[in-house]
Protein backbone atom coordinates (compact mmCIF):
# COMPACT_ATOMS: atom_id res chain seq x y z
CA UNK A 1 0.00 0.00 0.00
CA UNK A 2 2.80 2.10 0.85
CA UNK A 3 4.09 1.75 -2.34
CA UNK A 4 1.20 2.48 -4.47
CA UNK A 5 1.11 5.96 -2.66
CA UNK A 6 4.72 6.64 -3.36
CA UNK A 7 4.13 6.04 -6.87
CA UNK A 8 0.77 8.49 -7.48
CA UNK A 9 3.13 10.80 -5.48
CA UNK A 10 5.51 10.65 -7.47
CA UNK A 11 3.36 10.69 -10.96
CA UNK A 12 1.25 13.63 -9.79
CA UNK A 13 4.67 15.45 -8.54
CA UNK A 14 6.49 14.93 -12.44
CA UNK A 15 2.73 16.09 -13.78
CA UNK A 16 2.66 19.44 -12.42
CA UNK A 17 6.67 20.33 -13.70
CA UNK A 18 5.76 18.90 -16.95
CA UNK A 19 4.24 22.02 -18.19
CA UNK A 20 7.39 24.28 -16.79
CA UNK A 21 9.61 22.30 -18.83
CA UNK A 22 8.19 21.89 -21.76
CA UNK A 23 7.47 26.17 -21.73
CA UNK A 24 11.66 25.73 -20.92
CA UNK A 25 12.36 23.17 -23.63
CA UNK A 26 10.11 23.29 -26.51
CA UNK A 27 10.43 20.30 -28.56
CA UNK A 28 11.22 22.11 -32.04
CA UNK A 29 14.53 24.40 -30.55
CA UNK A 30 14.28 28.35 -30.35
CA UNK A 31 13.29 28.74 -34.07
CA UNK A 32 9.20 29.09 -35.06
CA UNK A 33 8.69 26.76 -38.55
CA UNK A 34 7.79 29.01 -41.25
CA UNK A 35 8.60 32.33 -39.68
CA UNK A 36 11.32 35.03 -40.45
CA UNK A 37 14.28 35.04 -37.96
CA UNK A 38 15.99 38.06 -39.55
CA UNK A 39 15.16 41.23 -41.52
CA UNK A 40 18.12 43.10 -43.69
CA UNK A 41 18.05 46.31 -45.61
CA UNK A 42 18.06 45.29 -49.42
CA UNK A 43 19.90 48.19 -51.35
CA UNK A 44 19.17 48.26 -55.22
CA UNK A 45 22.15 47.41 -57.35
CA UNK A 46 22.00 45.39 -61.02
CA UNK A 47 25.03 43.95 -60.13
CA UNK A 48 24.69 42.25 -56.33
CA UNK A 49 23.27 39.27 -55.86
CA UNK A 50 22.53 37.96 -52.56
CA UNK A 51 21.09 35.36 -50.91
CA UNK A 52 17.65 34.01 -51.83
CA UNK A 53 14.86 35.93 -49.30
CA UNK A 54 12.10 34.15 -48.07
CA UNK A 55 10.40 37.21 -49.01
CA UNK A 56 10.45 40.79 -48.74
CA UNK A 57 8.89 44.12 -46.75
CA UNK A 58 8.30 47.40 -48.25
CA UNK A 59 8.12 50.22 -46.13
CA UNK A 60 8.07 53.53 -47.79
CA UNK A 61 4.94 55.82 -47.54
CA UNK A 62 3.97 55.70 -50.94
CA UNK A 63 3.36 53.16 -53.70
CA UNK A 64 6.32 52.79 -55.52
CA UNK A 65 7.57 50.03 -57.88
CA UNK A 66 10.07 47.12 -57.55
CA UNK A 67 12.36 45.85 -60.02
CA UNK A 68 13.66 41.72 -58.64
CA UNK A 69 14.82 38.58 -59.87
CA UNK A 70 13.34 35.43 -58.35
CA UNK A 71 15.67 32.55 -56.68
CA UNK A 72 14.31 30.01 -59.76
CA UNK A 73 14.32 33.23 -62.33
CA UNK A 74 17.03 33.94 -65.08
CA UNK A 75 15.43 37.32 -65.99
CA UNK A 76 13.85 40.30 -63.32
CA UNK A 77 10.58 41.21 -63.33
CA UNK A 78 9.31 44.48 -62.07
CA UNK A 79 6.61 44.97 -59.75
CA UNK A 80 4.66 47.65 -60.31
CA UNK A 81 2.42 49.66 -57.56
CA UNK A 82 3.56 47.90 -54.49
CA UNK A 83 2.22 49.30 -51.38
CA UNK A 84 3.65 50.55 -48.26
CA UNK A 85 3.39 48.19 -45.12
CA UNK A 86 2.96 45.19 -47.05
CA UNK A 87 4.94 41.70 -47.16
CA UNK A 88 5.41 40.19 -50.27
CA UNK A 89 5.99 35.79 -50.16
CA UNK A 90 8.69 35.76 -53.08
CA UNK A 91 11.76 34.11 -52.46
CA UNK A 92 14.08 36.90 -54.40
CA UNK A 93 18.02 37.33 -55.10
CA UNK A 94 17.97 40.63 -56.64
CA UNK A 95 16.83 43.98 -56.28
CA UNK A 96 18.03 45.92 -59.24
CA UNK A 97 18.09 49.34 -59.15
CA UNK A 98 17.15 50.41 -62.96
CA UNK A 99 12.80 49.91 -62.37
CA UNK A 100 12.92 50.42 -58.48
CA UNK A 101 12.01 53.46 -56.96
CA UNK A 102 10.94 52.03 -53.35
CA UNK A 103 13.37 53.22 -51.28
CA UNK A 104 12.70 51.13 -47.81
CA UNK A 105 13.48 47.09 -49.09
CA UNK A 106 13.80 44.93 -46.51
CA UNK A 107 14.46 41.15 -47.16
CA UNK A 108 13.29 38.45 -44.87
CA UNK A 109 15.36 35.20 -44.13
Amino acid sequence: MKRIVVVLASAVFLAALAPAALAQNPPYGTKTINQVSQLRALTPNNSTVFVATKGFYVGDATACNVAVKGAQDTSAVTLTNVQPGAIYPFSIIQLLSSGTSCASVFGLY
